[in-house]
């Protein structure tokens, strides 16, 4: 894995400047205002520092070190070899001069490259996260199994931290609600990958990342090559789904100045209807209640030429056969003639059993991205790993609270790895 920092006047700049020199597949690892230095840095703005990582890098690079120190190890012998059979023949001459100038460029080229496969820093804030806990004497144990003895006391002593600070995060971890399940295999893997001697920054910068890496990449909705593009809102009632569209119909009218309409094929709830009319008025965009499956080809034809179309759905039991066959109607009205995106609208505060029938019922209707509601009224988010992991499908978006338009922002894999790492009741 190559990880690296870029800095720049924005978070933007910092992350063009890292695909630029390393290409576009880089995760972003953590973000931060750095002060400038130099003589007069008080009078310059604060910049952005980025650390950013990329993943399909680090076995070529390991490889490319361990290669470049084998073949130090075989100069050097050569050289050695040599030497001792200089001596042998010429003892009446000055001693052997130090490796040749081959040896000494493939012990640089070594450096470098164990150098760039090497993690260059810890990451500042990561660290603290948990120190607070590691002083505790009450971490919960999970059940011993029997180990050899080990080699030295020295030994077991690093390995008993190690084992500690695993247990730690995987309580934490579970205490934030990522399944039992989710937490072993990301413990299991540090485990395999480090040993005893693990520096603890080191290890808790590995489950970081990894916890990022399995978020994937964040997709928001994107327009269409040609046209509008249609976005639906699925999901079960009393989630949010029409307050969310309603967030995001205002950032792309107020924010980007983007050409909406508003659809809503809910004829079951008025105050749903009334209430995305009120938003449709209030933004100057054209609204329609939309009771077959015809009348929404029918309004696709006539806006086609705008940004986006935005449907609000019904919210139905993902037990009634008859609402699911209805809503399948509705999903593939525009398959054929329109760019469509889906998106899967649930709360953060909803059981994860729950969740998981909900996501799967859906899942028989269409490929979705999910939108997370709801965060402000829960701390703990382990569903929002628990579900990504569950149904592979994108994390796109979260809510947390009712303010239109500003209670929403696109999902960020770093921020809730912390979050997911951080003890709540701390």
């Amino acid at each position: 894995m190559i990880i690296k920092k870029y800095t720049a006047k924005s978070e933007a700049e910092a992350l063009e400047a890292a695909r630029k020199d390393l290409g576009d597949e880089v995760t972003l690892i953590h973000s931060r205002n750095v002060k400038p230095k130099g003589l007069f840095s008080f009078l310059r703005k604060m910049q952005v520092e980025v650390t950013v990582a990329k993943e399909e890098e680090m076995d070529r690079s390991e490889a490319r070190a361990r290669e470049a120190v084998a073949g130090v190890d075989q100069l050097r012998q050569k050289a050695g070899n040599e030497a001792d059979k200089a001596e042998k023949t010429e003892k009446d001459k000055p001693e052997a001069a130090s490796a040749p100038a081959e040896d000494r460029r493939a012990t640089d080229r070594a450096a470098s490259l164990l150098a760039e496969a090497a993690v260059e820093e810890k990451l500042e804030n990561i660290q603290n996260l948990l120190e607070r806990k590691l002083s505790r004497a009450d971490v919960p144990e999970k059940e011993e199994t029997e180990e050899k003895k080990p080699e030295t006391e020295e030994d077991g002593k690093q390995r008993k931290e190690l084992t500690d600070f695993c247990r730690l995060l995987y309580h934490t971890l579970v205490e934030n609600e990522v399944s039992e399940r989710n937490a072993n295999e990301l413990v299991d893997e540090i485990e395999q990958n480090y040993s005893g001697g693990a520096q603890m920054e080191h290890v808790l910068s590995h489950i970081y990342q990894k916890i990022i890496l399995k978020f994937g990449k964040t997709q928001r909705i994107s327009p269409a090559e040609k046209g509008a593009k249609v976005v639906f809102f699925i999901g079960p009632t009393g989630v949010g789904k029409t307050t969310t569209l309603a967030k995001i119909a205002s950032r792309f009218r107020l924010t980007e100045n983007k050409r909406i309409v508003l659809f809503t094929t809910d004829t079951y709830r008025i105050s749903a209807t009334d209430q995305l009319k009120t938003y449709a008025g209030i933004l100057g965009a054209p609204f329609h209640v939309i009771y077959t499956p015809e009348e929404l080809k029918e309004h696709y034809e006539r806006y086609k030429d705008l940004d986006y179309i935005l449907i609000d759905t019904a919210g139905h039991s993902h037990k009634n056969e008859e609402q699911k066959k209805e809503m399948m109607l509705f999903l593939e009205a525009l398959k054929d003639v329109a760019e469509c995106e889906f998106y899967l609208v649930v709360s953060a505060t909803t059981k994860y059993k729950d969740l998981v029938a909900i996501a799967d019922a859906y899942k028989e209707l269409t490929e979705y991205r999910l939108i997370f509601t709801k965060l402000d009224e829960t701390r703990e988010c382990g569903n929002l790993l628990n579900l990504r992991l569950h149904t592979g499908a994108a994390m796109s978006y979260v809510t947390n609270g009712q303010n239109v338009p500003d209670d929403i922002e696109v999902f960020n894999p770093q921020n809730m790895a912390k979050q997911l790492l951080t003890d709540q009741n701390a």
